[in-house]
């Protein structure tokens, strides 16, 4: 299963993601999606929300650890 992220999920990404460049802002959307997906395998979310998106950029940016 893969996620597709809308238009506005990845500026929210971007915007999450501070001062990367390309690259890492790409790294970080490939983790949000990565994460979002084990999520719903593992059954603890039935689908994707903004917060979800949210508690994702925030895992994976270090701010949630």
């Amino acid at each position: 299963m893969s996620i597709e992220l809308s238009k506005d999920d990845r500026a929210m990404i971007r915007a999450g993601a501070g001062d990367l460049d390309t690259a890492g802002v790409q790294a970080l959307e490939a983790g949000v999606v990565s994460r979002l997906t084990k999520m719903i395998e593992r059954g603890e979310i039935s689908r994707v929300t903004r917060n979800n998106i949210r508690a994702a950029i925030a895992l994976e940016t270090g701010r949630g650890k």
